[in-house]
C-alpha cells in the first residue's frame, strides 16, 4: 500500500512532475510515478515496522506518513530523471529519514499506529476435571 498516490505526487511537484515523468514522445510515466511512491512507501514501511502494524492505517498518522511518502518519491523522481537533485529535496530527505530513524529506534511515536503483540483474545484455559484413572502409579506392574 502506497502512502500516496500519482495525483498527490503531481500536485506536489507542480509543474516539474511533467518534466520528471514525461517520455520524449510526451507519454507520461504515471505508472514509473506509481511504482516510485511504492518504492517509497516500502522505504517508510521498513523504518516503521520495527515498531509498528505495516501498512499504518491509522487517520492520526497517515498524513504525515503521506508527505514522507511524497518527500522520499521527490528524490526518486529526480533520479530516475537523470537530473541532478536539488540540494533543497537533499535536504527534506535527509530531516524524512531522520525522523523515520527516530521512530524506529522509539525516540518518535506515531499515533494510533498499531503495535505487535497488543492484541487482545490471548491467554490461558484452565481445565477442571476427575482424577486421572491411568497413571504411572497405578499402572506399576500391569
Amino acid at each position: 500500500m502506497a502512502y500516496a498516490g500519482v495525483n498527490d505526487l503531481s500536485l506536489r511537484l507542480g509543474d516539474v512532475y511533467g518534466e520528471l515523468y514525461t517520455r520524449l514522445n510526451g507519454q507520461r510515466m504515471d505508472a514509473e510515478a506509481g511504482d516510485d511512491l511504492g518504492a517509497a512507501s516500502a522505504e517508510i514501511d521498513g523504518y516503521v515496522g520495527v515498531r509498528y502494524t505495516v501498512p499504518v492505517t491509522s487517520a492520526q498518522a497517515l498524513p504525515l506518513l503521506k508527505s514522507w511518502c511524497l518527500t522520499l518519491c521527490e528524490e526518486l523522481a529526480w533520479a530516475r530523471s537523470g537530473r541532478d537533485i536539488p540540494e533543497w529535496v537533499k535536504e527534506r530527505v535527509k530531516a524524512v529519514r531522520e525522523q523515520l530513524a527516530r521512530v524506529a529506534a522509539g525516540t518518535f511515536s506515531l499515533a494510533g499506529a498499531d503495535v505487535p503483540g497488543t492484541e487482545t483474545g490471548g491467554g490461558i484455559a484452565l481445565i477442571e476435571g476427575e482424577a486421572p484413572v491411568f497413571g504411572r502409579s497405578r499402572m506399576r506392574g500391569l
